[in-house]
């Protein structure tokens, strides 16, 4: 089997782009996704050119920050993004501005001269019943993967976000394995290691989770468990 520790947020700011390096160099993360236009996304950059086994995806931000076009039915009366309620509560989207939308995030993303790994969503909001067919749409364009969406073919995957957790564990993180060895084989677990900063604390509600995520993810004892039990850390080319 192979699991994909994917490392979401990575651009958020530069304790997130530390945490998630630190990941990769010293424990399992072989993936990330990236917020564009957010406040350390030229540092995610820059540390993702100097580390080729870490590959990059795009981390759609539709309820976050400021939008790259002008899609009234995201936004609110700011001109910035809906917050994830707001969001999760609307019905009456432009399936126009939504792929617009996506799109401009995209090629701003490849702007960077980074190849593009894959697609995902900040707050999970590419899942909105709404928005998923658009943004599976304008994704299936690139040729890339867009997680926990029926865009796979070939190999049999599986998402996971139950590492997700206020007070994350080693043994929690391998249960959720163990759990799916011989049920797929691709497994992705979503995760966010970050050393703590300042504009983590003024911009995120899960913060100090963000450490521990991190001290396991770079714990011995993971990559033991993974080589005992057979299990490849991969990457979404697995699933290309």
């Amino acid at each position: 089997m192979h699991v994909i520790f994917n490392a979401d947020d990575f651009g958020l700011t530069r304790g997130v782009n530390l945490g998630i390096a630190d990941a990769c160099y010293n424990g399992v993360v072989r993936s990330t996704t990236m917020m564009v236009g957010e406040l350390a996304e030229n540092h995610a950059v820059q540390l993702a050119a100097e580390n080729p086994s870490l590959a990059v995806g795009l981390h759609l931000r539709l309820t976050a920050g400021a939008p790259l076009t002008v899609p009234s039915c995201l936004v609110g009366n700011d001109g910035y993004f809906l917050n994830k309620d707001e969001f999760w509560l609307r019905r009456d989207f432009n399936e126009q501005q939504v792929a617009d939308e996506v799109t401009a995030q995209i090629e701003c993303f490849l702007a960077t001269g980074l190849p593009l790994s894959h697609v995902d969503s900040h707050h999970h909001t590419h899942m909105h019943p709404k928005l998923l067919p658009v943004i599976e749409d304008v994704v299936g364009c690139y040729q890339v993967p867009l997680r926990a969406s029926s865009s796979f073919s070939g190999r049999s995957y599986a998402f996971n976000k139950d590492f997700y957790s206020d007070a994350p564990k080693l043994d929690d993180l391998l249960a959720i394995i163990d759990q799916h060895r011989g049920q797929c084989e691709v497994l992705e677990i979503m995760c966010h290691p970050a050393y703590v900063d300042q504009p983590l604390l003024e911009s995120s509600s899960y913060v100090l989770p963000r450490a521990k995520e991190l001290e396991i993810l770079t714990d011995d004892r993971l990559g033991e468990a993974l080589e005992r039990w057979e299990v490849t850390v991969s990457n979404f080319n697995v699933l290309k």
